[in-house]
């Protein structure tokens, strides 16, 4: 069975269309792109160490005391996952070195890499997310040209 695709003009911003962002869903689900898309990124996440890095990072969070909710720690987990924020959710530089008000070792907060024991998204499992999101949309996604 094929699924069908979805005409979308190079115009079109997704947030603009409810209607879109459930056809394109559908047509993701129906595609099993969703799957592939999910098998991808928790392959990524779990050969990075993220996995395991995100687990200890839990548990020390609850046994400290620093976060009591569940609410609490998902908050603090997307704020110190995302690359380029500090753990007060301010945009960094990117710049290798120490930032004002960081730690000293040049990490501003909690947020430090996979490789260091933190919980950053790595940049390679970004870089294979974008890639597979847009080969699977491809596939259920035409671009036409409406003028």
């Amino acid at each position: 069975m094929t699924t069908p695709s979805i005409s979308i003009s190079p115009s079109t911003h997704y947030d603009s269309s409810p209607a879109l962002q459930s056809d394109i869903a559908s047509a993701l689900l129906a595609s099993k792109g969703i799957h592939r898309i999910q098998a991808t990124l928790l392959h990524s996440l779990q050969s990075t160490g993220w996995a395991d890095n995100l687990r200890t990072y839990c548990l020390d969070l609850l046994r400290s005391g620093e976060c009591a909710t569940y609410d609490e720690l998902m908050a603090r987990i997307i704020k110190d996952s995302r690359p380029g924020l500090s753990s007060d959710g301010k945009v960094t530089n990117g710049v290798n070195g120490t930032a004002k008000g960081g730690d000293g070792d040049g990490h501003v907060g909690g947020a430090r890499s996979v490789e260091e024991g933190g919980i950053q998204i790595p940049e390679r499992t970004i870089k294979e997310g974008l890639k597979v999101v847009k080969k699977e949309l491809e596939e259920v996604c035409e671009v036409v040209d409406s003028s």
